[in-house]
């Protein structure tokens, strides 16, 4: 399926079956592609919409952070998103949402492939390494949308969408990329049962306010934010939640090196803010010195704010954190989410704040159940 000129509902009927399209073909003709953009909710807006297109019968493969083969490219490079397509097709796929990251544009790696239906989830700071002024990187954004004859959603046009039903996924950010999800689900002329159904039923995506539950009193919460209103979002939800529990918000989190540097005393001053207890460590320090890191993020912070420890040592940061925990505190993990690989000067080992936040529980949990009992 190609670019549609038409603003009207796309209607696919039953799946069709496809055969292996020959080599240098454009499969994206044949595939109803869906394309979504933005600096934050990309990865939970394509994975929404494919979780209702497979409910609603459909073929659908979403590609993005969490499978493209490369932990840097969120877009892969051109000759991989053919792959991708192709073989869907080879296996009688239907629908292909992608996230379409600003490199990925800036780069060419989507020439040639034919949208559907574009979303933009929201443009704030963000890859200023990359575009140096905010203007490059939001012109390169809208560059994308205004682009060829696909139906296209901008945030105007989901942000008064009625939710009708209450969802899983936590905090308000999570509601607009479920308004999102359901702007183009019925653009696609899903309908409203499968929509309401599935969207209800939905847990979050891996690393994105993914719970931690080990039976303990506290609740433990990992996310990929990485952005300075990414991280507001989820700290704003996360100080919701602690307030409802009569608990802190302890937050744990750090800035990836040979990035833009600008951000990181901005997410200081948000995680001062909303923060009871803050720990600043280590993210992806890359070929930077993580002290430095931690010091740009240090200037930042509200000058009245001093419930901060520094702890390089992500693993025994995580321990720190979880140590600190009182009976109904809530604990975000924040800028890993769903990664499994730390990048330092090294370069990659295996971590995963999933895993070591587990352990730091099961620790825990094990040194309270063997205290000694005194009697009286």
């Amino acid at each position: 399926m190609g670019e549609s000129n038409s603003n009207a509902p796309l209607s696919h009927g039953v799946p069709p079956v496809h055969t292996t399209p020959p080599l240098h073909a454009h499969p994206s003709r044949d595939l109803c592609v869906i394309g979504v953009t933005g600096t934050n909710g990309k990865t939970t807006v394509a994975y929404l919409i494919g979780e209702v297109l497979r409910a609603a019968g459909y073929k659908t493969f979403v590609l993005g952070t969490l499978n493209s083969g490369n932990r840097d490219l969120s877009t892969p490079e051109g000759p991989d998103i053919t792959n991708f397509m192709e073989a869907h097709l080879k296996h009688g796929g239907t629908h292909f949402v992608m996230e379409v990251t600003s490199e990925g544009i800036d780069q060419d790696r989507i020439n040639g492939v034919e949208f559907d239906v574009k979303i933009l989830t929201n443009i704030t700071q963000d890859h200023l390494d990359y575009h140096k002024t905010f203007e490059n990187y939001k012109n390169t954004k809208l560059r994308f949308m205004k682009a060829g004859a696909a139906h296209k959603i901008y945030p105007e046009n989901f942000h008064n969408t009625p939710v009708l039903f209450i969802p899983r996924l936590l905090g308000n950010f999570n509601l607009r990329n479920i308004q999102t999800a359901i702007v183009a689900l019925r653009h696609m002329g899903i309908s409203e049962t499968h929509i309401h159904q599935t969207l209800s039923s939905c847990l979050p995506p891996r690393g994105r306010m993914e719970g931690i539950e080990m039976g303990q009193s506290y609740l433990v919460l990992v996310d990929y934010a990485h952005t300075p209103d990414g991280l507001e979002n989820v700290l704003k939800t996360g100080q919701s939640l602690a307030k409802e529990r009569n608990g802190r918000l302890l937050v744990l989190f750090g800035c990836g090196g040979n990035r833009d540097r600008g951000k990181r005393p901005k997410m200081g001053k948000i995680a001062s803010i909303f923060a009871d207890f803050l720990v600043v460590t280590d993210d992806n320090p890359r070929l930077e010195s993580g002290s430095e890191i931690m010091a740009d993020i240090v200037d930042g912070m509200a000058s009245d704010f001093h419930e901060y420890v520094l702890v390089q040592d992500r693993k025994a940061a995580i321990e720190l954190i979880i140590n600190e925990c009182r009976k109904n505190d809530v604990v975000i993990l924040a800028g890993k989410g769903h990664e499994t690989i730390q990048v330092n000067e090294f370069g990659g080992v295996h971590f995963d704040d999933r895993e070591e936040a587990m352990m730091a529980i099961d620790i825990r949990s094990q040194a309270e159940n063997t205290q000694p009992c005194f009697l009286q």
